[in-house]
């Protein structure tokens, strides 16, 4: 069974933090929040597949990945609002 599914809301939330940090953040500093946050979704997504590589994934692991790929998903699309 592939679990590649899990990867979608952290791919979706990656491209949501960079698009924001170049357009309205005008990529001004590599502290804004957006870079941050782009650059930790891209870490869990290398994380992810290093474990599930590695067969180092525990029982709930897919479910813990998946859960907090939708909570950077929901942080990013609220971040998408803000100004």
């Amino acid at each position: 069974m592939s679990h590649s599914v899990i990867l979608l809301p952290f791919v979706v939330a990656f491209v949501i933090f960079v698009v924001r940090f170049y357009f309205r953040e005008h990529a001004a500093s590599m502290a804004n929040p957006s870079f941050l946050l782009a650059a930790g979704s891209s870490a869990m997504i290398v994380l992810y597949l290093v474990l599930n590589v590695l067969d180092r994934l525990g029982t709930y692991g897919t479910l813990g990945f998946g859960l907090v790929g939708l909570a950077l998903l929901g942080v990013s699309i609220l971040r998408m609002f803000m100004l």
